[in-house]
């Protein structure tokens, strides 16, 4: 934390202080409760790796082509 950024919350009323800390909780509360991927993404993956594992004699490809798959647009 930067200390002008520190000096400003020292410097806030106690009001000030308990408005900004409840609303930091309530803030990290949400992000908390919300799911990291959907229900149809975790079907998607379940589904990809239960692919993987009954065709392990595939390969896949490397994180630099899939990049260049994704900048080039070819899939």
């Amino acid at each position: 934390m930067s200390i002008d950024l520190h000096q400003a919350l020292e410097n806030l009323s106690i009001a000030d202080k308990r408005a900004l800390g409840e609303a930091l909780i309530d803030s990290a509360e949400s992000e908390a409760s919300a799911p990291l991927i959907t229900d149809a993404q975790r079907a998607e993956l379940r589904a990809r790796l239960a692919y993987h594992r009954a065709h392990p004699e595939e390969l896949g490809i490397t994180v630099a082509q899939l990049k260049t798959q994704l900048t080039s647009g070819t899939h």
